[in-house]
């Protein structure tokens, strides 16, 4: 798998008069790796709980149709997360790391610990893009986590040809579904008693096609709007290169 990305966002996309807002998006989509397994199963653990996925990402990442993608932040010079030095919970991030180096005795796995934030999980299905698993650390919800991860999801659905991306969220999870459907996903169906843990329903969503132009256009304007709030952002694919309209 590739693992090269491209940094794109205000400076890049300026206006007539060569206007940017100089801004620098902290945290980043990239290709996750297998070093990055032990980090997203944590992540998924620690977002869900209980109710956490089963599966695991080192398994998952080997089957031919799925993709991961995590969202990371860059660590201080001395190889700590920046969040975790400023926020008081890099004691306890350096013990898991500590922990980790010992038993697994590998840095890789104890530095994407520190770094993964979020991750999104692919599944390709025929033409459809279906996200399986998609997660933002609590500790670093409301930083726009989420929004990136959707992002890198639309870049990399465009990017192999699929036709649309669909989910399933929780009935109860107004806040994903609010998200959800602010780019574009709608309800389509739901799957009765589809969790396990108490035998909530799940809404399937699903986006419009990709060649609808309405929502090319919809997307690309909200494509630019994270980026002018964000400022320039590196992910794994440039989701811009594929939502040109016609003149």
């Amino acid at each position: 798998m590739a693992t090269g990305s491209i940094t794109i966002g205000p400076d890049d996309l300026k206006d007539q008069n060569g206007n940017g807002n100089g801004l620098v998006n902290p945290y980043r989509a990239r290709y996750a790796t297998q070093s990055d397994a032990l980090a997203i199963d944590h992540v998924v653990r620690e977002s869900f709980g209980q109710t956490a996925p089963k599966s695991s990402a080192a398994r998952d990442m080997k089957r031919k149709n799925t993709t991961y993608i995590v969202a990371t932040r860059g660590v201080t010079e001395n190889g700590e997360d920046e969040d975790e030095t400023t926020n008081g919970t890099g004691g306890i991030a350096r013990r898991l790391r500590s922990i980790l180096s010992t038993s697994i005795g590998s840095f890789e796995p104890e530095r994407s610990l520190s770094q993964v934030a979020g991750l999104v999980g692919l599944w390709t299905a025929v033409d459809q893009a279906h996200i399986v698993v998609i997660a933002t650390r609590p500790t670093r919800r409301g930083r726009g986590i989420g929004e990136l991860l959707l992002l890198a999801t639309f870049a990399e659905a465009l990017k192999i040809g699929a036709s649309n991306a669909t989910l399933e969220v929780r009935k109860s999870n107004w806040v994903a579904r609010s998200l959800y459907r602010k780019y574009g996903f709608g309800e389509v169906g739901v799957r009765h008693r589809y969790y396990h843990d108490n035998a909530e329903d799940a809404i399937i969503m699903s986006t419009p096609s990709f060649l609808d132009l309405g929502y090319r256009r919809a997307l690309r304007s909200r494509c630019l709007a994270y980026f002018a709030a964000r400022g320039q952002t590196e992910l794994q694919v440039d989701p811009m290169a594929y939502l040109a309209l016609p003149e």
